[in-house]
């Protein structure tokens, strides 16, 4: 069944080694035969493990019965450690598994003496027991001791499957690194898009920055973002769009009317799990749209609310690493549904905060409506007093915050006149000192009124200190100078302006030289001189604010829903 003995082996791989040629075997098995090589000083042949074939043979051993042999390295195979498969004396046929996930076992042939006297060291790499004459020549063996041949053989079968286990664990390092750094870069996205979820970003403001984002991340060629027709959404954070807009980044095959048309013709629904399309579908003759190889949709959703669609159309790198062709999948499409869950989010919340302001503004006009019915006669104070006392703000330097403060307050100041009898709130003549007594109670009467109103927390003090005059002679609380607080101290002169130059029951409007004369006068008295100095540096356009007739005023407070 084997060679002479006495023969020499020819190797193949050093022949392959000397000629620079490669083994007709895979990297992996070559780099086995290899290291064996290196050790023993023959080659080994290659037999599956699982059918017991032989897929590689070594030169110079074709006599060796492989009907027997295979069936052997079958059982070595699945008990995983060096045998010895024949053994006569001089000759020994030994196998050593390779390591999984191969499943593939090396067959050598070994010349042994068992009363050698000096048998060779169980240190791989530093066997002397080989003559290694011209490199592409025959290879003669030294003889070997069984037991030291066995032994070295198990050492050898640990060190494979060491090397493979290393193999493997830097081939997971690497996977993981390229998924860690990929996961960073998803992390860091979506921490960018959280950091820009603000209502002063319009849905496609922050659409935009989205796709420019998701375009350094996903390996895809173009991006798409259509949103739904939406209501009007405010004067200045949003804009009403009656027709639905296609945002895109790239180079985009598609328009929204073909976005529209793949989603009715896979019949996606809005919070569905998105829509995966890959070259099984779009290479068939039945495709419309073929400039588009791979596409992911996915819906912007916020509970049952719809406000659009997300797409990411064809691989920008079509081939892997190992050649295959690659594919969108659910990796692609979970970062997507990520951020279109954000997107749908914020759209939601800006159609929510839409609903409170106008909640908002409306709860202020009609407080301001009920004043200008209670009396007729001030119809429109309250909104010329909140444009006068915005614009003294301004003229003194106010932040956005403050102007805001003090328009609603001009709005609000006089809603406690809801609560102040009609007979007096109306009465043609002059008041008597119990009924101006009653009227002097609408500042604190307001003030009850919008105490549980969060929202007006800054607006209470201007509304119940509106009447504090500069030297102390006002109410309810006989405040003076810097006690006043600073914004009902803008409020206070606007209110005189406007009561001074409207019409009453009682009087007519007076003329603007005897109410500059009257301001002037009581600068420093009862009113704050800083402030009526701002009113003549803004003279001409406060005059213009009282000429104008504002039949409903526009009102947009974001900053306190």
């Amino acid at each position: 069944m084997f060679d002479n003995p006495k023969a020499t082996i020819p190797s193949r791989v050093a022949q392959a080694a000397a000629s620079g040629e490669q083994c007709a075997v895979s990297p992996i098995k070559s780099d086995a035969l290899a290291s064996l090589f290196k050790w023993f000083g023959v080659e080994f042949h290659l037999v599956d493990g699982e059918i017991g074939e032989l897929v590689h043979g070594a030169l110079g051993h074709e006599a060796l019965d492989w009907a027997i042999l295979g069936q052997l390295c079958r059982t070595v195979s699945q008990r995983g450690r060096a045998e010895f498969l024949h053994e006569d004396g001089t000759l020994i046929v030994m196998a050593i598994p390779l390591a999984s996930p191969t499943k593939l076992v090396a067959v050598g042939t070994f010349v042994c003496d068992q009363f050698a006297s000096s048998p060779p060291p169980l240190r791989l790499g530093e066997l002397p027991c080989t003559e290694s004459p011209d490199a592409a020549g025959p290879i003669k063996q030294t003889c070997w001791q069984p037991g030291s041949l066995l032994a070295f053989g198990q050492l050898a079968c640990e060190e494979l499957a060491a090397v493979e286990r290393i193999k493997a664990l830097v081939g997971e390092t690497q996977d993981l690194s390229k998924s860690l750094a990929s996961t960073y870069e998803e992390i860091g996205l979506l921490y960018r898009l959280s950091q820009n979820l603000k209502l002063s970003n319009n849905d496609e403001q922050l659409g935009s920055l989205a796709l420019g984002w998701l375009a350094e991340v996903l390996p895809v060629e173009s991006l798409a973002l259509q949103l739904n027709p939406s209501s009007a959404q405010g004067s200045t954070c949003h804009k009403e769009r009656t027709e639905p807009v296609l945002l895109s980044c790239g180079s985009c095959p598609i328009n929204a009317d073909d976005l529209t048309q793949i989603i009715d013709q896979f019949g996606l629904r809005p919070g569905q799990p998105p829509l995966i399309v890959n070259r099984s579908t779009t290479s068939a003759e039945s495709w419309r749209w073929p400039k588009v190889r791979e596409l992911i949709v996915v819906s912007l959703c916020e509970g049952e609310n719809s406000f659009g669609w997300l797409a990411a159309v064809n691989i920008a790198t079509t081939q892997e690493p190992n050649g295959r062709r690659r594919e969108l999948g659910t990796v692609e499409a979970n970062l997507l549904s990520s951020v279109a869950a954000i997107l749908g989010n914020h759209s939601g919340n800006g159609e929510l905060y839409h609903q409170q302001r106008e909640l908002f503004a409306g709860i202020v006009r009609a407080l301001t409506f009920a004043i200008d019915a209670k009396d007729p006669y001030t119809c429109g104070h309250s909104d010329r007093v909140a444009r006068v006392a915005m614009r003294l703000a301004e003229e003194l330097g106010c932040d956005a915050r403050q102007l805001e403060t003090v328009y609603l307050s001009g709005m609000l100041h006089d809603v406690g006149k809801i609560g102040i009898d009609d007979d007096v709130l109306c009465k043609p003549g002059e008041l008597t000192v119990a009924e101006y007594e009653h009227i002097t109670t609408h500042a604190e009467i307001g003030y009850r009124i919008l105490c549980e109103i969060k929202q007006l927390d800054e607006v209470l003090p201007v509304v119940l200190h509106h009447h504090e005059q500069w030297d102390g002679r006002g109410y309810p609380h006989h405040l003076s100078k810097e006690d006043i607080p600073f914004l009902a101290r803008i409020v206070a002169v606007a209110d005189a302006f406007d009561a001074m130059s409207s019409d009453r029951p009682y009087r007519r409007g007076m003329k603007d030289e005897q109410i500059d004369a009257i301001l002037r006068a009581g600068a420093g008295q009862q009113w704050d001189a800083q402030v009526i100095a701002a009113f003549f540096q803004a003279r001409d356009d406060i005059r213009r604010i009282a000429e104008e007739k504002v039949s409903a005023p526009t009102i947009d407070f974001h900053n306190r829903i």
